[in-house]
């Protein structure tokens, strides 16, 4: 119910995950006022009443607080590790492995937060359910245009600018030698949108199919929407999963070869990066 695409504000809104990348002022703002700022958020998906938002406020703070206090300082072990990987030497399995654990942290948040998430559903009225469905629909069907209306070598160009960014972000000047290696990497990228699409139609019929049961009892109507909200990978086909992993072998490989390549100067605006996040943390967790 709340992963889908159109729920992807309202989930920033209880994990903020990706805000531990902004700088540290907008960082510990909006991390700090994730209760105030979810009211605003979630009228884009579903208007729910004074008790349903007074219900939702709770989780967040509940979830913040647990958030703040165990995930957060294992967040900035884990950059850490990392910067340690790079200026060890990065080995492309203890890379891997690195990147993969950190992955886990989402999975823990899930487990945290499924359940009172999927109470807050059951209070759902029918309009509500249904207000709720077709604006997932509605996000899904404006996604699924954008992705026709673009060719593979445009998505392959856009993705390409986007890395190019990116590791400019990370690294500083690119040269010649690293801009052919992320290109090359870019080329061999599997382009995985369509199959992100029949992901999230998949779990949007999940859910929907349990917010229009007439049926249900409380108890299992609670246990099948934790299930949609906590089981990611359940509802990704067998060839997404093989392409996930083929794609972050990429990722890995061109990390490990990029860091043969770094100057001094680049090896410096890295670690400063990494310092950057740690700071954030810092910030963020002592609130």
């Amino acid at each position: 119910m709340l992963n889908n695409t159109k729920m992807k504000k309202l989930t920033r809104a209880g994990l903020a995950i990706s805000m531990l990348f902004l700088c540290s002022c907008s960082a510990s703002f909006t991390y700090n006022n994730l209760s105030w700022l979810s009211s605003f958020w979630v009228d884009d998906y579903v208007d729910l009443n004074k008790q349903q938002n007074k219900q939702l406020k709770k989780i967040i703070e509940t979830t913040q607080h647990w958030h703040r206090s165990t995930q957060l300082p294992a967040y900035k072990q884990d950059i850490q590790n990392i910067k340690s990987l790079f200026n060890e030497g990065i080995k492309p399995e203890q890379l891997k492995n690195q990147i993969v654990f950190a992955k886990k942290h989402w999975r823990n948040l899930l487990e945290y937060a499924y359940e009172p998430l999927a109470e807050v559903g059951l209070t759902l009225t029918p309009l509500q359910r249904k207000e709720l469905i077709n604006n997932i629909q509605e996000q899904i069907d404006e996604e699924r245009d954008e992705f026709i209306e673009q060719t593979l070598i445009a998505r392959k160009k856009d993705r390409l600018e986007e890395q190019l960014e990116y590791y400019e972000q990370w690294l500083g000047k690119l040269t010649p030698e690293q801009k052919t290696l992320i290109k090359l990497t870019n080329d061999k990228h599997q382009d995985s949108g369509e199959l992100w699409l029949e992901y999230k139609q998949k779990r949007l019929n999940a859910a929907k199919e349990v917010l229009e049961s007439t049926t249900l009892l409380q108890a299992e109507f609670i246990e099948q929407l934790s299930t949609v909200i906590k089981e990611r990978e359940l509802y990704m086909s067998p060839v997404q999963l093989k392409v996930n992993e083929e794609n972050l072998n990429l990722y890995v490989d061109l990390l490990n070869t990029l860091n043969t390549t770094l100057s001094d100067k680049q090896r410096e605006n890295v670690n400063d990066r990494f310092d950057e996040l740690i700071d954030t943390l810092n910030d963020i967790i002592e609130g």
